[in-house]
């Protein structure tokens, strides 16, 4: 799978290792099976609008982006096996270890870039 870093609007580094799941299989795997996820890393759904987490062992933040990468809602602490809400606006969807968001300064209306 292939990885990108995700940066601040000044450039800044944010998340040093986000997995890239642009495919449908890819998507739909997710995070299910997984033990955790690696400290400080993270997984970019695209295109996403809504994400469930069946099957998965560990609780995830979910930061929602728009065609821009605006993040525009941020969901925090979601549990294991529960359905999130679909969010018509949303083109892309990062997941990352709960409390992730808040210790990164990921807030919403920030401009976020991945590369």
């Amino acid at each position: 799978m292939k990885t990108l870093k995700l940066y601040s609007s000044e450039g800044k580094p944010i998340v040093k290792k986000v997995e890239f799941a642009n495919s449908f299989f890819a998507r739909l795997k997710g995070l299910m099976f997984r033990k955790s996820l690696e400290q400080g890393t993270g997984l970019l759904l695209y295109p996403c609008s809504q994400i469930h987490t069946y099957f998965m062992k560990f609780s995830i933040d979910v930061v929602y982006f728009n065609k821009d990468f605006k993040v525009f809602c941020i969901d925090r602490n979601i549990a294991p096996g529960v359905s999130v809400r679909r969010i018509k606006e949303s083109k892309s969807v990062l997941e990352l270890n709960a409390g992730d968001a808040e210790k990164l300064g990921i807030n919403v209306d920030d401009v976020l870039t991945f590369a």
